[in-house]
Parts: structure tokens; sequence; C-alpha cells
């Protein structure tokens, strides 16, 4: 064995990296024509990429489709907080229509034949005030369902959700946490952000942690700020 050969580690994990500086972003609601919105192209080419999140990633799941979130949706989704018959008015009667960009960035045991997603980033476009509408809308979703049973696999299980305001990011900023009791406790943080009229979300996958969520959610902040309101 070659002494280059044997100084060489097996890969056993993805090495995960946090930007440096300040999980800071300029918001741009003056820069944002009220109407103006971004094509799937337009947004893509300011996703973070792999390399943002650390070493021994590569790409998952990458899309662009339509958005859109009516009230029927919204309901359909937070079904087990609601009662039967239900029809509380912070679901909103509001339908918001828009282009959404969504990629994933995995690490891959190629031993054990499983990927795990890292970090998943999400880039919607819609007029000015739809963004601003949405983004309120879905806080005062999770604050008003902060706690409720659901189903998992056929299973019974607990879900929690808890809303931070975050300052510093964007236009406007905030975290949410989301706990699901189903085989154990498992807690993902996703950080929500509006540049705009752009939200973007960013969700950290195993082992990335709050921190490092903020942090990149401000990079892609600043990505989204400097290429579509130059």
């Amino acid at each position: 064995m070659s002494p280059t050969a044997a100084r060489q580690s097996p890969t056993t994990g993805p090495a995960l990296t946090t930007p440096p500086g300040p999980a800071t972003a300029p918001g741009r609601d003056a820069a944002a024509p009220p109407q103006q919105t971004f094509t799937g192209q337009e947004l893509h080419k300011t996703l973070l990429p792999d390399s943002a999140f650390g070493r021994n990633l590569e790409p998952g799941e990458s899309h662009t489709t339509a958005f859109e979130s009516t009230r029927e949706q919204r309901r359909g989704q937070w079904e087990y907080c609601l009662s039967p018959h239900e029809d509380p008015a912070w679901l909103s009667p509001a339908s918001y229509r828009g282009t959404i960009t969504t990629a994933i960035s995995m690490f891959v045991d190629r031993k054990a034949n499983e990927g795990h997603a890292v970090a998943t980033q999400t880039l919607t476009s819609l007029p000015l005030a739809s963004a601003r509408d949405l983004l309120r809308v879905e806080q005062n979703i999770m604050r008003h369902c902060p706690s409720f049973a659901s189903d998992a696999e056929a299973g019974s299980a607990g879900e929690e959700y808890a809303v931070e305001p975050l300052e510093g990011i964007g236009d406007e900023a905030y975290l949410e946490i989301h706990t699901l009791n189903y085989e154990g406790r498992h807690t993902e943080h996703r950080v929500h952000v509006r540049v705009g009229g752009v939200l973007l979300t960013v969700s950290d996958g195993e082992g990335s942690g709050r921190n490092r969520a903020i942090a990149w959610a401000a990079q892609l902040s600043r990505n989204v700020g400097s290429t579509l309101y130059p």
C-alpha cells in the first residue's frame, strides 16, 4: 500500500459547514415591483450549491412546478388539527398562485445503499402582497396548531409546531420547529424568509441543527436579493 493510500480514510458521513460571519441578509422590499414574479429558471439560478452545506454531498431531488395554496388545500394539510366541521378564519379564504423551485442536498451511504437529506431549499415567487400575506397565514396556522395527534404510516403519532421570529434576515423571517413523535422524537428546523416577493425556506436534515439552518437561510436570502433584485 502506498503512503498516499495509507493516509486516506473512508468517507463516513457529510462534513457539514456553516457560512462564516453573521447570519443576516438585507431586505429588498424597496427594490421589489409589486407585481413582479420570477420564472423557475430564474429562481433556480439563486439556489445554493450542494457544497454550501458541506462536503461529501450530492444533488437529490430537484424540480420546478406551478405553486398553489388554497383554503381547501390548507384545510386538507391541517385536517388533524381541525374538528370535522371547524372552519376557522385563520385558514384564510385567499388563494395564492406562483412558481416554486425545490432542491435537496443529499449524503448517500453507498455501503448501506441509503440516502439522507442534509438540507432542502425551496423558493416560491409570488406578487409582493401575496408573498406578505401567505407568510402571515402560514405562521397563524402553526400558532393555532401547536400540538395535535396525527397518523404516520398508518400508526398513531403526535405533532408539535413552534414559531420563533428571526431578526435581520430578509424583509421578514421566522423559524419553524416541527417535532414528530413517532417511533422516537424527531425534530426538524425550517427557516422561512421573505425577500421581496420571494418566499424561501431552508430545512435541516439529520444532524444539521437550528443554527446551521438559520445560517444557510441567510446565505440563500443574500443570493436571492443580489440576483433577483440587483
